[in-house]
C-alpha cells in the first residue's frame, strides 16, 4: 500500500511547523538571556537549540522516509524510526542539563527584568503546549512515530519552560524554587525519552505487530470459508507502516479462483488494518490426492437433503483405493448449520439426495470447493458404492490420458 500523498503532505507540513517553532523560539529565548541575564533562560535557549535539531532530524527523515528507490524497494521508512531514536537521545540531553543547571551550577547570577523574562517564557510555554498537543494528535492520526517523538520532545520543552517560570516568580519574591522543580520535570523529560528511544529500537530490529492485532487479522482470515487453516502469521513494523507474511491452508480450488480467494483476504486485511503496505500470502491446497467425502444421513443411515440430514458421515478415499469411514458427526437437520459445518471440514464433495435450498448455503458451499453430488440411492453403503465407481473411473481413464 502507497501512503496517501494528502497524509505524507501533512507529516511534511507539521514537521516543518516544528522547525520554525523551535527557531523562533531559541532565538527568542537567547536574545532574552542575554538582556536579562537569566542563566535558567539561557539554558533554556540551549535546550530549545536541541528542540531545534531534532525537527531539522525529523523533518529530513518524514520527507525521505516514503519514498522507493531500486536500492531501498521497499522505501525508507525506518528512517522515521531511526529519527525517533535520535529525538530521544536529545531528550536524554535535556533531562542531563536541567538536572545539571538545577543542582551543579555554581555560578550565580543577577536576574536583570524578571517581568520581561516571565513575560518571555509564558508566550514561550503557551507556544509549546498548544503546538505539542496539535501535533500529537496529528502523529496518532497519521501514525507517524517521528512526529509523535517531536510532540513529545516539545511537551517536554513546554515542562522545562514551566520549570523557568517558577524559578523567576520565585526569584521575583526572593525565594530559589528551581532546583526542586527541576528534578520533577527531568525525571518526565526522561520518561519521555525512554519511551521513544524503546519503541524506535524496537522497530529497528524488526519487532512483530502488537498480539492483539495479529489476533484480530487472524480472525480476518479465518471468516473467508475457502481458508482451513493459518500455517504461520508474521508481521513487523517500519515507520507508519506494516508488513504482513502469511501462510494458509486452502480448499482445494483452480489457480484462477484461489489467486482471487487471496486477492480478497489482502484487500479485506488492508481494509481493516490501517497503514498495511502489503501483505504477502503463501498458500497451498488441503490435499494433492485422494477425496474427503461427506455423505448426509438420518439415523437409519439413509441418504438425506441438508434440511433433514441428522449425522454427517466423512469418508477418505486415496487415490490407490483405500477406503476409511469416519465416525459420524451428529448435526441438527438446518441447512444453514449443515452447510457451515461442510464449509469447514475440508471436504471435496458432499452426497445429498437434494441440493440445498438456499442460495446463501450453495454460495458458501461453491466458495468453500465443496462439490454436491446429488443421489438417488436410498442409503449410506450403496451411495458410496456409487462415489467410488465413479471415482475409479475417472482416475483410470486419468491415468490412461497420461501414459498415452
Amino acid at each position: 500500500m502507497i501512503e496517501k500523498a494528502s497524509d505524507q503532505t501533512l507529516k511534511e507540513r507539521w514537521a516543518l511547523g516544528s522547525l520554525i517553532l523551535n527557531t523562533t523560539l531559541t532565538v527568542l529565548k537567547f536574545i532574552f538571556a542575554l538582556i536579562t541575564g537569566s542563566l535558567a533562560l539561557m539554558a533554556e535557549a540551549i535546550h530549545s537549540f536541541s528542540d531545534l535539531i531534532a525537527s531539522v532530524v525529523s523533518l529530513v527523515s518524514v520527507k525521505l522516509a516514503a519514498r522507493k528507490t531500486s536500492e531501498y524497494p521497499y522505501g525508507l521508512y525506518k528512517l522515521e524510526n531511526m529519527a525517533a531514536v535520535v529525538i530521544s537521545l536529545f531528550l536524554f540531553f535535556a533531562a542531563y542539563e536541567i538536572i545539571k543547571e538545577a543542582f551543579f551550577s555554581q555560578e550565580e547570577r543577577v536576574v536583570k527584568h524578571t517581568e520581561l523574562a516571565i513575560g518571555v517564557m509564558v508566550i514561550a510555554m503557551m507556544a509549546t503546549f498548544i503546538y505539542s498537543r496539535l501535533e500529537l494528535k496529528a502523529a496518532k492520526r497519521l501514525n507517524s512515530p517521528a512526529l509523535l517523538a517531536d510532540a513529545q520532545h516539545i511537551w517536554a520543552d513546554f515542562l522545562s519552560s514551566l520549570i523557568v517560570i517558577v524559578g523567576l516568580v520565585g526569584t521575583y519574591f526572593g525565594y530559589n524554587l528551581d532546583k526542586y522543580a527541576a528534578a520533577v520535570v527531568a525525571l518526565f523529560v526522561f520518561y519521555s525519552g525512554w519511551e521513544i528511544f524503546s519503541s524506535g529500537l524496537k522497530v529497528l530490529l524488526d519487532v512483530s505487530l502488537e498480539k492483539e492485532e495479529i489476533e484480530k487479522i487472524k480472525r480476518i482470515i479465518y471468516s473467508h470459508p475457502a481458508v482451513v487453516d493459518i500455517r504461520h502469521i508474521r508481521g513487523r513494523v517500519a515507520g507508519s507502516f506494516k508488513f504482513l507474511d502469511v501462510e494458509l491452508l486452502l480448499h482445494n480450488f483452480s489457480l484462477r479462483e484461489t489467486h482471487r480467494i487471496v486477492d480478497e483476504i489482502e484487500r479485506k486485511i488492508k481494509e481493516e488494518i490501517p497503514n498495511i503496505d502489503s501483505v504477502f500470502i503463501h498458500y497451498e491446497p488441503v490435499r494433492q490426492e485422494g477425496l474427503r467425502i461427506a455423505f448426509l444421513v438420518d439415523d437409519e443411515k439413509n441418504i438425506k437433503d441438508f434440511s433433514s440430514a441428522s449425522q454427517i458421515i466423512t469418508v477418505d478415499l486415496s487415490e490407490n483405493g483405500n477406503v476409511q469411514v469416519n465416525n459420524p458427526l451428529e448435526v441438527e437437520p438446518d441447512e444453514r448449520e449443515i452447510g457451515d459445518i461442510l464449509s469447514k471440514i475440508n471436504i471435496d464433495i458432499v452426497v445429498a439426495s437434494h441440493h440445498p435450498e438456499e442460495f446463501e448455503v450453495r454460495w458458501k458451499l461453491t466458495r468453500a470447493g465443496v462439490m454436491v453430488w446429488e443421489t438417488d440411492r436410498k442409503n449410506f453403503d450403496e451411495a458410496l458404492e456409487e462415489i467410488i465407481n465413479s471415482y475409479n473411473e475417472f482416475t483410470k481413464k486419468h491415468k490412461g490420458d497420461n501414459n498415452g
